[in-house]
Protein backbone atom coordinates (compact mmCIF):
# COMPACT_ATOMS: atom_id res chain seq x y z
CA UNK A 1 0.00 0.00 0.00
CA UNK A 2 1.25 3.47 -0.82
CA UNK A 3 2.21 5.67 2.07
CA UNK A 4 -0.35 8.37 2.81
CA UNK A 5 -3.21 6.53 1.04
CA UNK A 6 -5.96 5.77 3.56
CA UNK A 7 -7.00 2.16 4.01
CA UNK A 8 -10.64 1.23 3.40
CA UNK A 9 -11.23 0.88 7.14
CA UNK A 10 -9.84 4.38 7.70
CA UNK A 11 -12.30 5.77 5.15
CA UNK A 12 -15.19 3.91 6.82
CA UNK A 13 -14.24 5.29 10.23
CA UNK A 14 -14.69 8.83 8.92
CA UNK A 15 -18.18 8.04 7.62
CA UNK A 16 -19.31 6.16 10.73
CA UNK A 17 -19.76 7.13 14.35
CA UNK A 18 -19.17 4.05 16.51
CA UNK A 19 -20.83 4.05 19.92
CA UNK A 20 -19.61 1.75 22.67
CA UNK A 21 -21.45 0.42 25.71
CA UNK A 22 -20.27 3.33 27.88
CA UNK A 23 -21.79 5.73 25.33
CA UNK A 24 -25.03 3.74 25.44
CA UNK A 25 -25.22 3.75 29.24
CA UNK A 26 -24.66 7.52 29.27
CA UNK A 27 -27.28 8.06 26.55
CA UNK A 28 -29.78 5.85 28.39
CA UNK A 29 -29.27 7.84 31.60
CA UNK A 30 -29.63 11.18 29.75
CA UNK A 31 -32.74 9.98 27.91
CA UNK A 32 -34.30 8.56 31.09
CA UNK A 33 -33.63 11.82 32.94
CA UNK A 34 -35.40 13.79 30.20
CA UNK A 35 -38.31 11.35 30.33
CA UNK A 36 -38.55 11.76 34.12
CA UNK A 37 -38.61 15.56 33.72
CA UNK A 38 -41.96 15.22 31.91
CA UNK A 39 -43.49 13.85 35.13
CA UNK A 40 -45.55 11.32 33.19
CA UNK A 41 -46.16 7.78 34.31
CA UNK A 42 -46.25 5.12 31.62
CA UNK A 43 -48.09 1.82 31.74
CA UNK A 44 -46.00 0.16 29.06
CA UNK A 45 -42.75 0.65 27.19
CA UNK A 46 -42.90 -0.36 23.55
CA UNK A 47 -39.57 -0.97 21.85
CA UNK A 48 -39.36 -0.47 18.10
CA UNK A 49 -37.60 -3.53 16.65
CA UNK A 50 -34.78 -4.09 15.97
CA UNK A 51 -32.80 -1.07 17.11
CA UNK A 52 -35.08 -0.20 20.01
CA UNK A 53 -35.00 -3.59 21.74
CA UNK A 54 -31.93 -2.96 23.89
CA UNK A 55 -32.66 0.75 24.57
CA UNK A 56 -36.22 -0.20 25.64
CA UNK A 57 -34.90 -2.70 28.17
CA UNK A 58 -32.24 -0.32 29.50
CA UNK A 59 -34.66 2.60 29.81
CA UNK A 60 -37.23 0.35 31.49
CA UNK A 61 -34.54 -0.40 34.07
CA UNK A 62 -33.88 3.32 34.65
CA UNK A 63 -37.60 4.16 34.91
CA UNK A 64 -38.48 1.03 36.89
CA UNK A 65 -41.16 0.02 34.37
CA UNK A 66 -41.45 -3.75 34.15
CA UNK A 67 -43.99 -3.96 31.30
CA UNK A 68 -42.29 -4.06 27.89
CA UNK A 69 -43.65 -5.01 24.48
CA UNK A 70 -42.30 -4.66 20.97
CA UNK A 71 -43.50 -3.64 17.53
CA UNK A 72 -41.90 -3.92 14.11
CA UNK A 73 -41.99 -1.16 11.54
CA UNK A 74 -41.50 -2.31 7.96
CA UNK A 75 -42.45 -0.59 4.72
CA UNK A 76 -44.36 2.13 6.61
CA UNK A 77 -46.51 -0.40 8.47
CA UNK A 78 -46.69 -1.53 12.09
CA UNK A 79 -46.54 -5.24 12.83
CA UNK A 80 -47.48 -6.49 16.28
CA UNK A 81 -49.20 -9.45 17.87
CA UNK A 82 -50.40 -7.29 20.78
CA UNK A 83 -53.60 -5.39 21.26
CA UNK A 84 -52.89 -2.09 22.96
CA UNK A 85 -55.76 -0.73 25.11
CA UNK A 86 -56.55 2.92 24.43
CA UNK A 87 -56.78 3.84 28.10
CA UNK A 88 -53.06 3.23 28.80
CA UNK A 89 -50.04 5.52 28.53
CA UNK A 90 -47.24 4.30 26.27
CA UNK A 91 -43.60 5.18 25.88
CA UNK A 92 -42.20 4.09 22.52
CA UNK A 93 -38.43 3.65 22.41
CA UNK A 94 -36.10 3.50 19.42
CA UNK A 95 -32.36 3.78 19.07
CA UNK A 96 -32.20 6.69 16.61
CA UNK A 97 -34.38 9.36 15.03
CA UNK A 98 -32.98 9.56 11.54
CA UNK A 99 -35.23 10.28 8.56
CA UNK A 100 -38.41 10.48 10.65
CA UNK A 101 -40.10 7.68 8.69
CA UNK A 102 -40.32 5.36 11.67
CA UNK A 103 -41.69 8.10 13.91
CA UNK A 104 -44.34 9.13 11.39
CA UNK A 105 -45.42 5.49 10.90
CA UNK A 106 -45.65 5.02 14.68
CA UNK A 107 -47.42 8.37 15.07
CA UNK A 108 -50.01 7.39 12.47
CA UNK A 109 -50.66 3.99 14.10
CA UNK A 110 -50.77 5.29 17.69
CA UNK A 111 -52.43 8.61 16.86
CA UNK A 112 -55.47 7.96 19.05
CA UNK A 113 -53.34 6.64 21.95
CA UNK A 114 -51.63 8.53 24.76
CA UNK A 115 -47.98 8.02 23.88
CA UNK A 116 -44.59 9.67 23.83
CA UNK A 117 -41.64 8.72 21.64
CA UNK A 118 -38.06 8.56 22.83
CA UNK A 119 -34.77 7.64 21.22
CA UNK A 120 -31.16 7.69 22.32
CA UNK A 121 -29.84 9.88 19.51
CA UNK A 122 -30.89 12.02 16.57
CA UNK A 123 -28.66 13.26 13.80
CA UNK A 124 -30.35 16.66 13.87
CA UNK A 125 -32.79 18.80 15.85
CA UNK A 126 -36.42 17.94 15.18
CA UNK A 127 -38.52 20.98 14.39
CA UNK A 128 -41.86 19.56 13.23
CA UNK A 129 -43.00 16.71 15.44
CA UNK A 130 -46.75 16.98 15.00
CA UNK A 131 -47.10 18.18 18.64
CA UNK A 132 -46.22 14.73 20.05
CA UNK A 133 -43.51 14.64 22.66
CA UNK A 134 -40.25 13.35 21.22
CA UNK A 135 -37.50 12.85 23.76
CA UNK A 136 -33.95 12.61 22.47
CA UNK A 137 -30.95 11.73 24.60
CA UNK A 138 -28.47 13.55 22.39
CA UNK A 139 -28.53 15.49 19.13
CA UNK A 140 -25.43 14.66 17.12
CA UNK A 141 -25.59 17.34 14.39
CA UNK A 142 -23.77 15.28 11.79
CA UNK A 143 -24.56 12.95 8.91
CA UNK A 144 -22.32 10.07 9.92
CA UNK A 145 -23.80 6.59 10.03
CA UNK A 146 -24.35 5.64 13.69
CA UNK A 147 -23.12 2.16 14.57
CA UNK A 148 -24.49 0.84 17.88
CA UNK A 149 -22.54 -1.81 19.84
CA UNK A 150 -25.24 -4.45 19.21
CA UNK A 151 -24.66 -3.97 15.46
CA UNK A 152 -20.93 -4.56 15.73
CA UNK A 153 -20.99 -8.37 15.72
Amino acid sequence: MKEGVPRTTDLNLKKNDYLDWNNIENLVKKTALKIKENNKKYDLIIGVKNGGIIPAKLISRELNIKNIDFISVKMNQIFTSSNFPRNKKYLLIDDIYDTGKTFFTVNKFFNSFDFDYACLVSRYRITDNNSKIIIIGEILNHNKWIVFPWENG
